[in-house]
């Protein structure tokens, strides 16, 4: 059985992850978990994995399309899910296998992406990954790729759920891999990205940071960019491996950098939002936000927006938008649960946010106002 280990080399990083917990798990309506929500959207619709059960949600008509499982249980589920090619592909949190089998059960699922009802199972793949998904799959024609909580990269038949290869980084993936020309990329809490032959799984090149990943790269012409919890945000060469320059930072980055037009924005946990040359990763702007941030900055046309959980108590969430040309502060809107998962666009003037309170799981926002468009409740039948 593979095995995790936790530490994080830095005791730093335990502070981190508790108030990430802590923040998570406050009273009211709010779900009781240990992470938080997975959000995701192909555009039209949302997709939400917010614990006990996925749900996809349709903004245009306001309606629920689909939830799965129909009844919640013993799984939770976590990483964002991926839709694409009609079929829905996500992992979960893992089951305990019970008193006699101490091996926790962990599946990979291809669903059908229906417009309404329960999705029809495609397949189910319980016996590749051994611990936690947490990671958000990538599907690249016919591999999905899947990062563990123990190490691993899987790639998978997306048709079938049959294991293509499987690799072994240093410790846990945590963030989407990235892909082009036949190369996978993929950033690891062993303070390391590789840079893996997408179709058998060698290692092509490994460059070691200054902390672990948390979250997955970002790709430019000829850059690739991740952030880090030993506070900085990197710029690699895509070829080689080399690094090419290191954007200090006030704290640890958890969310992934944000390329725009030759900029690049990030921001830490402890609230600052920063803005870098993306060639030479020289400052152009920081911003103090006054929240906690660990989602990835979202840019889009002039602006770019900012998920944050406040340093209130109980605390509380923040959408806030920002100018890219000097950080100055468009609108902010403050919502009832904390905001630790990044937004998503869809029809091209909203923006969502995912929380794991079950009065208001999703949100919409008009990207030029701020103005909350609709609220999307758990219904009774739900639960």
């Amino acid at each position: 059985m593979r095995k995790l280990s936790w530490s994080l080399r830095r005791p730093a990083l335990w502070l981190v992850l508790v108030v990430g917990v802590l923040l998570l798990s406050a009273c009211g309506s709010r779900i009781t978990n240990t992470n938080w929500a997975g959000l995701s959207s192909d555009g039209s619709r949302v997709y939400l994995a917010f614990g006990p059960q996925v749900l996809a949600y349709d903004p245009e008509t306001k309606t629920q399309s689909w939830i799965y499982p129909d009844k919640q249980g013993t799984v939770q589920f976590y990483s964002a899910p991926l839709a694409q090619d009609n079929r829905v592909i996500l992992g979960d949190y893992g089951r305990p296998g019970g008193l006699f089998s101490p091996r926790v059960t962990v599946s990979i699922y291809a669903l059908e992406n229906v417009e309404s009802g329960t999705p029809r199972e495609l397949w189910i793949d319980s016996e590749s990954a051994a611990d936690k998904i947490v990671a958000p799959p990538l599907q690249v024609g016919d591999q999905v790729f899947v990062g563990t909580a123990d190490n691993h990269v899987l790639a998978l038949n997306v048709d079938d759920g049959h294991l293509n290869w499987d690799f072994t980084a240093g410790h846990a993936i945590w963030g989407q891999p990235a892909y082009r020309d036949n190369i996978l990329y993929v950033a690891s809490m062993d303070w390391s990205v590789y840079a893996l032959d997408a179709a058998t799984g060698q290692q092509i090149w490994k460059t070691r940071l200054d902390g672990a990943l948390p979250s997955g790269p970002v790709l430019g012409d000829d850059l690739l960019y991740v952030s880090s919890f030993g506070g900085s945000a990197h710029a690699l060469n895509l070829k080689s491996g080399d690094l090419v320059w290191s954007a200090p930072a006030s704290s640890v980055v958890w969310g992934a950098p944000a390329l725009a037009d030759g900029t690049v924005y990030f921001s830490d946990i402890q609230g600052d939002l920063h803005a870098v040359d993306a060639k030479t990763g020289e400052e152009k702007w920081i911003k103090a936000t006054g929240a906690r941030v660990q989602a990835t900055p979202v840019v889009v046309g002039d602006a770019v927006y900012v998920a944050s959980q406040t340093t209130d108590s109980p605390p509380a969430g923040m959408l806030s938008a920002y100018s890219i040309a000097d950080g100055n502060q468009l609108w902010s809107q403050k919502v009832q649960a904390p905001l630790a998962t990044t937004p998503v666009i869809v029809g091209g003037d909203s923006i969502v946010v995912g929380t794991q309170d079950t009065a208001a799981l999703l949100i919409g926002f008009n990207l030029a106002t701020g103005q909350e468009l609709w609220r999307y409740a758990l219904p009774e039948t739900g639960k």
